[in-house]
This record gives structure tokens, C-alpha cells and sequence, in this order.
């Protein structure tokens, strides 16, 4: 979900509907779980009754909430520590009040822009928007964008009380598109992870990397570069997608991943405790003729998928695990989303359907739902 369109829409939806410990180091029984289990607030329709319906099922199905910020950062008023614009103070509220008190909050505040390869926008009075000037021409490692970011990341903070934050989705995804920008981005994870750390020295803070085929070339860079990243970071997220991110054969049978498809994140970061920040299954065939894609999968297929991620999310003592989109967003991709090939991606990997009816898979996930986390 890396994509302005849906950035913009979040923010109208959410806009709408306004009106934890540690795990212990050991290696968790068959009986108990390692990690927290939730979701993201994506919602499948633009309504407020699919906003409403999408906080109660990931409220229902999970002890997280994944609340991510993609709009941007509103860079002016951040740095000047003056008024934010009236509807990203309304979003924020309308996250906040529809949270249960009680959940443990994974918050994310994405310093990467869309696309993953520079800067995050402006969020400005029309929402997510370009970088004007003289944000334009500034970069990670500008005082004045570490400055910025610090300032929004410790307010959020203060207001979400999250027991994770993350200041890097995907951040790995520099280093296979711009070297340079990666080493302007370590200057800014360095100033920002201490910055973070002065005021809430228990939080734990990460960035996550967006895994690929364990054997490619893009794993081998990022395993050359990820190092010098890591000690500004506690835990490691993974996003992982492999039925459309990897590139072996027949990609929508979780039978046919590698064997180290998750546990190739230990060899990039030995000792460093990992989470599951973004991840899903697609429960239909994935046709997109602009991509060249065609996947095909099922129910059954997803709900292999959910059994083996959470498997070996416990065999890894993985902190967290976050499934990306409770309910299929059909609705939403043939409405506001026009029917978008990006969005595409995504689409169908609801644990419920587009009909909101339940698919196999969500009854192995509350199975392990109701184990006690250990």
C-alpha cells in the first residue's frame, strides 16, 4: 500500500469516522505464540460503515493495531512547531478514537515517499502534495528534515502511546534504487533513532526491509548494505509479499516458497529481534495484463499461507505480525480506485471477503490468536 491515490483516500476515510509488554526470549511452546497478531485500518469500501465494520473485525481478530501515516510529513508546521492543518488533526483523532483502549499500537510514520526512493511528501492543507519549496531541494540528511520528522514523530508518539514505532517502511528499498540516498538516509536514521530515544528510551523503534527471493541479486545488496543500518534499530521489520515480490515458479502455492523464504532475515541481522510489519496471501487468481502477472491461487492457498507464516513467525520469536488488509477492498478498487493495477496487488487478501463472509484462513489465525502469548 505504497501508492499517493490511496494515501489521499485514507485520509478522507478516516477523516470520516471520526464523529503490552515484551515477549520473553525463549523459544515459544506449540501452545503459546511469540508475537502480537493485527492489522492495519484499510478499509474495503468508502463508507463509513467499512470503516466502522474494518476497526471492529481488526479489533476482533487482533491485540494490534498498525496505525501507518503515509500522507506525508507536514514539513513547515513540524519544524516551526505551529498548527497542523485541521484534517490531519481530525485523521488523527478519528485513528485514536476508534482504537479500543488496551490494544498495543504499532505506529509508523513513513519518512520514504510513495515510491519508496526519496523524501516523503508534504502533508499539507489538500492533503499528501508535493515538497514545495525549500522542502523541495532538502534531503534525509538536512537538519532541517531531521529536525521536522523528530518534532511530528515525537508528538505522534505522545498521542498514540505506541509500544513500536517504525521511522522506515521498506527503507531497504534505497538501497536497490539509489546508493546515494540510502547513505543520506543512515545519517538521518542515526540523528533520528537517538532523538527518539532521549525522550522514550523504552520504545522500540525499527525500520523494516522489503524482502525478495532469498537467492537474487537483490537480496545479495541489500545483505552487502543493510549492516550499517542496523544499530539504529531494536527490532527488524519484514514486509513480505512473496507471491508477487519473489521469483520462483508456480508463486501463489505457498508449497513452493524456499525453504528460508522468512528465516533469510536472520543471516541480515543475526541476533536482532525481527517483526512482520506488513503481509498477506491473495485467496483469488492475480490477473494484471500491464505487469505481465498472472498468479493463480485460492482460499486454501491462503489459508496454507497463514498457517506457515505463523509457524515460523514463532519458530523466528518474531515480535509482531501484522496481516495487511482484513477484508478484500473490491468495493473500493472498483470505485475510488478506478480499478487500479497497483491496487490490484493487494486486492484479495482478506482473511474475510469482499462480502465480508469469513475465509478459512482467519479460523487458523484466531487458533493461534488464542494461544497466550508468551
Amino acid at each position: 500500500m505504497k501508492y499517493l491515490k490511496y494515501i489521499i483516500l485514507i485520509n478522507f476515510l478516516l477523516l470520516s469516522a471520526c464523529g503490552g509488554g515484551s515477549s520473553d526470549p525463549g523459544t515459544p511452546s506449540a501452545e503459546t505464540r511469540s508475537f502480537y497478531m493485527g492489522f492495519t485500518p484499510w478499509p474495503y469500501d468508502s463508507t463509513l460503515d467499512a470503516v466502522n465494520i474494518t476497526y471492529q473485525k481488526i479489533q476482533q481478530h487482533g491485540d494490534i493495531v498498525h496505525h501507518q501515516i503515509m500522507q506525508g510529513i507536514p514539513w513547515d508546521e513540524a519544524f516551526n512547531s505551529t498548527a497542523y492543518p485541521a484534517h490531519l488533526e481530525n485523521e488523527l483523532s478519528a485513528r485514536l478514537n476508534q482504537t479500543v483502549a488496551g490494544k498495543t499500537i504499532l505506529l509508523s510514520i513513513d519518512s520514504l515517499d510513495a515510491s519508496r526512493k526519496v523524501l516523503a511528501n508534504n502533508w499539507g492543507d489538500n492533503g499528501s502534495e508535493a515538497r514545495s519549496m525549500p522542502w523541495d531541494t532538502r534531503n534525509f540528511d538536512s537538519p532541517e528534515v531531521i529536525t521536522a520528522y523528530t518534532n511530528f514523530a515525537l508528538d505522534l508518539i505522545s498521542r498514540f502511546n505506541p509500544e513500536y514505532f517504525n521511522y522506515g517502511t521498506e527503507a531497504s528499498e534505497l538501497i536497490l534504487s539509489d546508493l546515494d540516498q540510502y547513505n543520506r538516509f543512515k545519517v538521518f536514521a542515526q540523528q533520528v533513532y537517538a532523538n527518539i530515544k532521549a525522550q522514550y528510551p523504552d520504545l522500540k523503534i525499527l525500520f523494516s526491509v522489503g524482502l525478495k527471493h532469498p537467492i537474487s541479486a537483490e537480496m545479495d545488496l541489500i545483505g552487502q548494505n543493510l549492516g550499517d543500518l542496523l544499530p539504529f534499530a531494536d527490532v527488524l521489520g519484514v514486509s513480505v509479499y512473496p507471491y508477487i515480490f519473489f521469483n520462483h515458479a508456480d508463486k501463489g502455492d505457498p508449497a513452493n516458497l524456499p525453504d528460508d523464504w522468512l528465516s533469510q532475515v536472520t543471516q541480515l541481522a543475526p541476533g536482532k529481534p525481527i517483526a512482520i510489519t506488513e503481509t498477506g496471501w491473495i485467496a483469488e487468481n492475480l490477473v494484471i495484463d500491464a505487469f505481465s502477472v498472472n498468479v493463480a491461487s485460492n482460499e486454501m492457498n491462503q489459508r496454507n499461507y497463514v498457517v506457515r507464516l505463523l509457524d515460523e513467525s514463532n519458530q523466528l520469536n518474531a515480535e509482531f505480525v501484522i496481516w495487511w488488509s482484513v477484508i478484500d477492498f473490491q468495493a473500493l478498487w472498483d470505485g475510488v480506485l478506478g480499478q487500479d493495477d497497483l491496487a490490484a496487488i493487494w486486492r484479495d487478501i482478506g482473511l474475510y471477503d469482499e462480502q465480508v463472509q469469513a475465509r478459512s484462513g482467519l479460523t487458523d489465525w484466531q487458533q493461534y490468536l488464542d494461544r497466550p502469548k508468551q
